[in-house]
């Protein structure tokens, strides 16, 4: 198949992926970063927003505003750390835990349809597969922020 095929294949069935009945029942009022934010705090249990700011690659503030949404939605909870009380602790909050659960079950329900159809071989191509496409866009978004970081460079200019 082709670039051109695999593309419109992609078009065509994009919304098989992203809009399954099941998602429609969540509360996914979430941009992608705050649900970004959910399950890596679900991974981590206890993070600081810092964590949360080299995760999502973004600044301190834009992580704080990220986090300050989930907090007044009732899916996070800060805390300071007993150990320092300058650093904020941040976590799910049972609410949060049960959005997480309802993600991760509907996810896990959607790729084991897929995989149990497969063949071990299959899988196993599955695998490298996607493995080659986070591969390429990793080198991808690394070149984009080499490029970027040359252009905000401060350059000297020399003066007569």
């Amino acid at each position: 198949m082709d670039h051109e095929g695999l593309y419109n294949l992609f078009l065509e069935n994009i919304r098989k992926l992203l809009y399954p009945q099941d998602w429609i029942e969540l509360d996914l009022s979430f941009s992608k970063s705050e649900l970004l934010t959910l399950l890596f705090a679900d991974r981590y249990e206890d993070i600081i927003m810092s964590q949360i700011a080299e995760y999502l690659k973004v600044s301190m503030s834009t992580a704080t505003g990220f986090a300050e949404r989930l907090v007044n939605k009732g899916y996070l909870q800060r805390s300071r750390s007993d150990t320092d009380r300058r650093i904020v602790i941040i976590k799910l909050t049972e609410k949060g835990k049960r959005l997480v659960n309802e993600i991760k079950e509907i996810a896990d329900y959607y790729f084991r349809k897929i995989t149990d159809s497969l063949t071990e071989e299959e899988k196993e191509l599955l695998g490298k597969v996607f493995l080659r496409i986070i591969e390429l866009l990793n080198d991808t978004t690394r070149k984009e922020q080499e490029t970027e970081s040359e252009e905000n460079k401060i350059r000297k200019i020399e003066i007569e």
